[in-house]
């Protein structure tokens, strides 16, 4: 009865930095229960057409006008969809990183040891301190 889901999808909303970062946190504990990432994706906010509607029938009234002139200015919160999938934890040499690689810290993907720069999501790599073996 205690079966785990083969895939889960979490979606992070807020800012792009602010959902990466939450994103980033909730990926450790993930990876602890088994789940990687497998893919993500970005979505920026963006205003229905109601809220745009009702802000140009506002534009009668003076609040009409500053309503459209937020809605030009603020972006409202996008969504970041990150697919999380179920994958054995190892202890053996199957799944295990060899000598000259390592794993990002941003998007977990194997990378060469000597990278600077993460080819998977461009993470600078520069010091010691963003090694996870």
């Amino acid at each position: 009865m205690d079966e785990k889901k083969k895939v889960i999808v979490r979606r992070y909303i807020g800012s792009q930095d602010g959902a990466m970062e939450t994103y980033q946190s909730d990926s450790v504990k993930m990876a602890a229960e088994g789940y990687f990432p497998t893919s993500q994706v970005w979505t920026p906010g963006e205003y229905g057409c109601g809220a745009f509607l009702l802000a140009l029938l506002l534009c009668v009234v003076l609040i009409g006008i500053l309503v459209f002139l937020y809605m030009l200015i603020v972006k409202p919160d996008g969504t970041l969809t990150v697919i999380y999938e179920l994958r054995a934890i190892s202890t053996g040499s199957e799944n295990a990183i060899s000598v000259g690689e390592r794993s990002c810290p941003r998007c977990a993907e194997t990378i060469k040891a000597a990278a600077l720069v993460c080819r998977f999501c461009g993470h600078e790599l520069g010091s010691s301190h963003d090694v996870t073996r």
